[in-house]
């Protein structure tokens, strides 16, 4: 936590007086004696806490503090605490219970605020809350909090005073007052005394049951001991097991290995440094090993067929569309034909040769019958009827009408059909409109010609002529397409209305033919007549057999696809109808050639430009718009290589000194290789490993350690510690759980005994009081007993209440002797910085009281000790607690005031370079009256140096 900014509206010689922090992490601040650098130490300390100042009272002010980045407003207004998140609701929580556990003023004080009295002592080393809160790990800080708690309780119920006032003190003084005050009652009867031995009885029995009660007590905390101290055990057992897994009898050179890693990683990081260097001559997003330098000449030529890939790109998409118009336009244009069906397809071979050959003589066939049977002779009736004489055959079954029903019926058919085809036309027609799509052009293209010259002749517009004769092209085109749809549908119509004129004529003349009676033999023929009517009727039974050829031939031949109706004389149109379609397909055809064609071309330059892509390693489609990208960013390269060509000899310099860390790291690998060989290992990482496994060993060393400690605290006294480490051994968890349930049966049976032996003693209590001599004697028996029960129940609460002290007292102990080294071990570091390598801590020898260590290791008592040393000593101290508490909760700004008044100038100047380094990474305030101090932190890097003017 850093305070950027001080603001004291009202404290001591202060009024409306803002002081603003440097960037750096120490600030050094000079003031002559009576500038009001204390009062402004006081007045930090006051804003920090809050509280009031014996001198000064209340401060009035605020601190812009930051902490992890985020930004806080800590003001007081006497009383009132104003604290906040820019941004963010008010925070009701003093920083101390927010941040910093619950640390007290006075312990920040005794460490964190220092002037030069606060400096002197190591008493502090003593003190609960330091121990507590800077020594404890692991819950140190929670321990040394129950401890204080417990004594406290104690010294609630006992002192050891004679004239003590606390609750076991007064109720012995009460006690003791009853008892004289009974003995100076009346004398008592036989059975008062019977029944004073009987309650004296149900004492002693109640004292039997209370042993047997703490009996099973005992036993059941050995139980709950064992249970508690199991999970320890178990990660002791793991913990000496990993040691075993991690025990290596090699004796690795870490030093020598470090040093060579260490000198590895500098030659890299410095390879990187002149490669960075050299990379930094290059142009942005340039490499000189880019795709470009070897494809180059691809992108010239490829760029050459640009225009001709665009053309053919939109040639073909223009292609593609126009022949699925003309497609689509062929299969209206079929839909329209009279003798071919649309739902079949046309075929690709038709014989019109034979076609045309069986369509001739199927109509001279036909012809021949008409004309015989228009040639029929013209009989006489005779008065009888010759039952045996043979006549043509005129009823339904002839074959001239059987013939012409077929014939009428697929006529009927074919007509259906048309009819249908025109309405659809119609529908279509009527949707389309054409007419209005005409006047609407006519009239856009009238307005266009309007505008064009409006904007010519009278406004001098561009915009007005462009307007007019983009309106004049689309009312043209509106036009044009109107009238083609009308003269379109109209062809269609007439020749779809001409076919089915054709149609009701055939129809007509076959219902003619049908209705047309034959001509009938006579009723008494006579020979000549009979001879004439036989061979006419050879003669139409021969013409009908060659027509029934003809026409089944004729039937035979209809190609698939053809309207099944079609007759001799429907020949020629279902020719034209053909060829008229076969001319368009090919012409199609013709289309699609020419866009394979140009397909092909388009093919192989795209495949020429996948080819560049993947060489280029370009990812976004092929198109000649990548294409223009990819040219422009080959020109780029371009000149950005002339300019990369113009530092070569820069770049060589640069190269040269990376060669040199280059052949220096090729010379540690070496070295590093002959002690692998040396060690027997096979690589680096495998040397890595060693020594971290070196390091996991003592890290559950230092585990193992820790829980043979806890294991130690859990060992019931009077306990041999064996014997309780074989009971965890070869015991059982389930088992001890059983025993803990059996205990607790237990002593719920004597505490049920206690009961009935209360309630029995109770009865006693009744019949004494009944028998008492008077009212107050058996007030006073009645007081006593309420006394020996309160009186009881407190002795009970004081001696759990030392018992437990005593415990978590160990407890605390073994946690202090853990952390404790750590501490003064950085100390030692920060002394021997202080003392310029001059004096140490005497960590051996702590039990025979603080000292330092000299150079020639003779050890230098603190009786013995100068006033400048001791209190480098103690600064030494107060940073390494301060350092402690950074590591465990939140490093808290140091504020020093004149605390180097008694140094040399050669250690005032290591304790600045100190606090300069600390300063990186927690804030240090430095108040001093000395210049020569306040030019030396100028000279320092890391010190921003500051004139106090309350002003």
């Amino acid at each position: 936590m850093n305070i950027k900014q001080i603001r004291l509206d009202s404290f001591g010689p202060y009024e409306n007086w803002t002081f603003t922090s440097g960037p750096n992490g120490v600030q050094l601040v000079y003031g002559a004696n009576e500038s009001g650098k204390t009062s402004l130490l006081e007045g930090m300390r006051s804003l920090l806490f809050g509280g009031k100042h014996k001198k000064y009272g209340y401060v009035s002010g605020s601190l812009e503090l930051d902490k992890e980045g985020t930004a806080y407003h800590l003001g007081r207004q006497n009383k009132n605490l104003d604290f906040y998140s820019f941004g963010e609701p008010s925070i009701k929580d003093e920083p101390n219970q927010l941040w910093w556990h619950g640390l007290d003023k006075k312990t920040y004080n005794r460490i964190f605020g220092l002037t030069l009295e606060d400096l002197q002592g190591v008493d502090i080393l003593n003190e609960v809350d330091v121990r507590a809160r800077f020594f404890g790990a692991e819950g140190g800080e929670q321990l040394g909090g129950v401890v204080k708690s417990i004594e406290t309780n104690a010294n609630d119920l006992l002192v050891a005073s004679a004239s003590g006032k606390r609750r076991i003190n007064v109720l012995i003084d009460q006690l003791q007052e009853n008892k004289a005050r009974l003995s100076a009652l009346g004398e008592h009867e036989t059975q008062y005394v019977e029944l004073q031995q009987a309650l004296k009885a149900s004492e002693d029995t109640e004292a039997e049951i209370q042993n047997q009660i703490k009996e099973w007590q005992d036993y059941r905390e050995g139980v709950e001991m064992v249970l508690r101290a199991w999970d320890t055990y178990r990660r002791s057992e793991e913990a000496r097991r990993r040691m075993q897994q991690f025990t290596s009898p090699d004796t690795l050179d870490r030093d020598a290995f470090l040093s060579i890693d260490e000198g590895l990683r500098e030659a890299r990081q410095n390879m990187q440094l002149w490669l960075d260097k050299e990379e930094a001559l290059k142009p942005e997003n340039f490499d000189p090993n880019s795709p470009f330098t070897t494809y180059g000449q691809d992108i010239e030529d490829l760029i050459q067929q640009g225009a001709k890939w665009e053309q053919l790109r939109r040639e073909c998409e223009e292609g593609e569309a126009y022949i699925a118009k003309v497609k689509e336009q062929l299969d209206f244009s079929r839909g329209l034909q009279s003798s071919w069906r649309k739902d079949e397809s046309v075929p690709t071979d038709v014989n019109w040769f034979e076609g045309e050959r069986l369509s001739k003589r199927l109509r001279t066939a036909k012809d021949q019958l008409l004309y015989w049977q228009s040639q029929a002779p013209s009989l006489q009736k005779e008065p009888k009827i010759s039952e045996d004489s043979s006549s043509v055959d005129t009823g339904e079954n002839s074959p001239v009408n059987t013939w012409a029903q077929q014939e009428l019926q697929a006529v009927m058919t074919d007509i259906a059909d048309l009819e249908s085809r025109l309405g659809e036309h119609g529908s279509i027609r009527m949707a389309a409109m054409p007419i209005w799509l005409q006047r609407i052009g006519g009239i856009g293209a009238v307005v266009g010609v309007l505008m064009s010259l409006a904007g010519l002749i009278a406004l001098e517009s561009v915009l007005y002529s462009i307007g007019g004769i983009i309106l004049l092209i689309l009312g043209l085109g509106l036009f044009w397409y109107g009238w083609r749809l009308r003269h379109v549908d109209d062809s269609d119509v007439a020749r779809l209305m001409r076919e089915l004129e054709r149609l009701q004529q055939r129809k007509s003349y076959l219902e003619t033919q049908l209705d047309a009676p034959l001509p009938v033999a006579s009723d008494v023929p006579n020979l000549e007549t009979a001879a004439i009517e036989q061979r006419y009727n050879d003669e139409g039974k021969q013409l009908q057999a060659n027509y029934e050829k003809a026409l089944a031939e004729w039937q035979a031949w209809i190609p698939e696809g053809a309207a099944k109706s079609l007759d001799e004389d429907d020949f020629f149109s279902m020719k034209h109808e053909y060829d008229q379609y076969s001319e368009q397909l090919r012409t199609i055809e013709g289309y699609e050639k020419r866009l394979d064609e140009h397909k092909e071309s388009l093919r192989l330059i795209e495949d020429q430009a996948v080819t560049l892509w993947y060489n280029l390693g370009v990812e976004a489609p092929v198109s000649p718009t990548e294409l223009k990208r990819i040219y422009n960013q080959y020109k780029n390269f371009q000149q950005q290589m002339i300019r990369w060509e113009q530092k070569e000899s820069q770049r060589k310099s640069y190269r040269m000194e990376y060669d040199n860390w280059h052949r220096k790291e090729k010379e540690l690998l070496l070295e590093q290789k002959a002690l692998l060989e040396k060690s027997g290992l096979s690589g680096a990482n495998e040397y890595r490993q060693k020594l971290i496994d070196e390091d996991q060993f003592k890290q559950w060393e230092t585990i193992y350690k820790q829980s043979q400690v806890q294991l130690d605290l859990l060992t019931p006294d009077g306990e041999n510690k064996d014997l309780f480490y074989r009971r965890l051994r070869e015991g059982n968890k389930e088992n001890w759980t059983d025993e803990l349930t059996h205990a607790d049966q237990e002593l719920n049976a004597r505490k049920d005994a206690m009961a009935n032996l209360y309630e029995k003693r109770g009865q006693i209590v009744e019949a004494m009081r009944a028998l008492g001599s008077d009212q107050e004697q058996r007030e006073a028996i009645q007081q006593r007993q309420e006394l020996e029960s309160e009186l009881e129940s407190a002795l009970e609460d004081w001696a759990t209440q030392v018992v437990i002290a005593h415990c978590m007292e160990r407890a605390q102990q073994s946690y202090e002797e853990e952390s404790q080294p750590k501490m003064l071990e950085l100390a030692s570091q920060y002394i021997k910085r202080l003392t310029n390598g001059a004096y140490t801590f005497d960590m051996w020898g702590l039990q025979d009281g603080l000292a330092l260590l000299n150079e020639r290791g003779e050890r230098l008592p603190i009786y013995h000790w100068s006033s400048g040393l001791a209190d480098q000593v103690y600064l030494a101290l107060r940073l390494a607690l301060a350092k402690v508490f950074s590591y465990q909760v939140d490093a808290l700004p140091i504020i020093l005031d004149d605390i180097l008044v008694r140094f040399d100038e050669d250690r005032q100047k290591s304790a600045l370079e100190l606090l300069a380094e600390l300063g990186e990474h927690q804030q240090i305030w430095l108040f001093t009256c000395q210049q020569q101090v306040y030019y030396m932190g100028q000279a320092i890097a890391g010190i921003d140096t500051h004139i106090l003017q309350r002003a």
